[in-house]
């Protein structure tokens, strides 16, 4: 799924732990290499060298190779969106939620609610992308046959391309598309990526304690969506639910802990996590990402709103963002965390430009309102009081009733 095709158990919830730092920092040269030998940047390296040769060899010289790389392009870009496509439709057959459908890439062009599905347009229409989980039972089951579903729908693109392949365009595209549709077959979960392979081969072979966390998962979900709504004690009754059925789990915890953070209960949500990770210290390295990005977000809030000392906590915050990122947590996902850090170090116009990233790109309609409140605070600090009020107007639409929004609105009105 690519690069964010589904989001299963713990992803459904906010993504603002805190981490106690157990990975090193990665170096400038180590994320410069791991980007370069990014798969999709390996595939694309070796795609072009491929269909060069072969438009060679068949004698279309170079007008051919560049046809050939056009046909490359467009296999790289439809048979994601084939295979998410298909996603989508075994949700929708299958009984899984459909949270967030996202077509295109960049900044955003426009976007609207249908139910509790929220549809938004990018600027460049070159990528589908959606976040879904589970809903109701039998999870794993309907999850197998969703990615099934997806599977055929690639392998069917592939198999129609061989088949209709004819010149360069045709010849390119197939070369595109089949070591990738190969690739998307491979098991394969990462942060906020499953692969339809896992699907298909991973899912049903997994065990305890991750099966536990994803049959959790459609009552995380509940309360989730309680919180999208504003509804917290309907939220706390989900979550509390949770906890007497699900006790102890990944998806427990942060549920619990999201439910903190929508009280503006930061000191206490910390506290839990950090238990958490001090009994969970072996967690595999990306569910450990989402815990580290979770606690960084939450530690910063609460050192904001000086409910726990700067001095003991932002170090451990700190680590714990980064640790995360090392991890896998795609950076630029974090840009919000990051502007609250830059605010509470004292860095206004870094933290404007880190927050509007944040809000630029995140879908999430909680944590999009925190990254403009973050934003809004930061144009405060730069004493620009009438962009602060743009950006926290857009946060009152997404989220009205959270805590910083409410804060930052009194603050505002007596400026």
């Amino acid at each position: 799924m690519s690069p964010r095709q589904t989001a299963f158990p713990a992803d459904d919830l906010p993504k603002r732990h805190i981490g106690h730092g157990l990975v090193p920092y990665a170096s400038n040269l180590v994320r410069a290499q791991s980007l370069l030998f990014r798969p999709w940047v390996v595939t694309a390296v070796v795609g072009a060298v491929a269909v060069t040769a072969v438009e060679l060899f068949a004698g279309t010289g170079p007008v051919g190779a560049a046809v050939g790389w056009l046909g490359a392009l467009a296999g790289v870009i439809l048979l994601p969106m084939a295979t998410q496509l298909g996603l989508l439709v075994g949700s929708v057959v299958f009984g899984l939620r459909v949270r967030q459908v996202v077509f295109g890439a960049m900044r955003e062009v426009a976007s609207w609610r249908i139910g509790r599905v929220t549809f938004t347009i990018r600027w460049l229409p070159v990528t589908l992308r959606s976040q879904i989980g589970p809903w109701r039972s039998p999870v794993i089951l309907r999850c197998w046959l969703a990615g099934l579903l997806s599977a055929l729908v690639g392998v069917a693109v592939v198999v129609v391309g061989w088949l209709l392949a004819d010149g360069p365009f045709g010849r390119g595209f197939v070369l595109a598309a089949t070591p990738l549709m190969i690739y998307k077959l491979w098991p394969r979960r990462v942060p906020l990526t499953t692969s339809t392979g896992w699907l298909l081969f991973s899912l049903p072979r997994m065990r305890d304690p991750e099966r536990a966390d994803f049959l959790a998962a459609p009552m995380a979900a509940r309360a989730y969506e309680a919180l999208r709504e504003g509804a917290i004690e309907r939220a706390q009754t989900h979550a509390d639910e949770l906890a007497a059925k699900y006790p102890g789990l990944n998806a427990t915890i942060s549920c619990q802990a999201a439910v903190m953070e929508s009280r503006g209960e930061y000191a206490p949500g910390v506290l839990l996590m950090l238990k958490f990770l001090a009994e969970n210290d072996e967690l595999p390295p990306r569910r450990m990402s989402y815990v580290l990005a979770g606690l960084a977000g939450l530690g910063f809030k609460a050192v904001e709103a000086g409910q726990l000392p700067a001095e003991t906590l932002l170090p451990t915050a700190k680590k714990a963002l980064d640790d995360a990122i090392r991890l896998g947590f795609p950076e630029f996902e974090l840009s919000g965390a990051s502007g609250l850090l830059a605010l509470i170090e004292g860095e206004a116009d870094r933290a404007v430009r880190l927050a509007t990233t944040g809000a630029d790109y995140n879908h999430s309609p909680l944590s999009r309102a925190d990254d403009l409140v973050t934003l809004a605070r930061a144009h405060m600090a730069c004493h620009d009081n009438v962009a602060a009020r743009v950006a926290l107007a857009k946060a009152e639409e997404l989220a009205p009733w959270s805590p910083r929004v409410v804060e930052t609105r009194e603050r505002l009105s007596v400026a």
